[in-house]
């Protein structure tokens, strides 16, 4: 092998490394842009479901009072 031979052999070789680097960055990126997007989504959803539990809770606390006020009525009224 000549010097000239070594030098492209090296060339070509660093820029199979360099162009192997930038695809492997490039999986990587777009791997944690899907995970950020799927933690965003997420996150979302967790926030309409608590928002829905929150509701959910307010409606029975109101049903129980009222309940609690039927059975009342109904105490005075069997008490007569």
């Amino acid at each position: 092998m000549t010097d000239q031979d070594f030098t492209q052999l090296k060339y070509w070789f660093d820029l199979f490394i360099k162009g192997l680097i930038g695809v492997v960055v490039s999986i990587v990126g777009m791997d944690y842009r899907a995970v950020k997007n799927s933690l965003k989504d997420l996150e979302v959803t967790k926030y309409h479901l608590s928002m829905q539990v929150e509701i959910l809770k307010a409606e029975t606390v109101t049903v129980k009072e009222r309940l609690e006020r039927i059975e009342k009525k109904l105490d005075k009224a069997l008490e007569k």
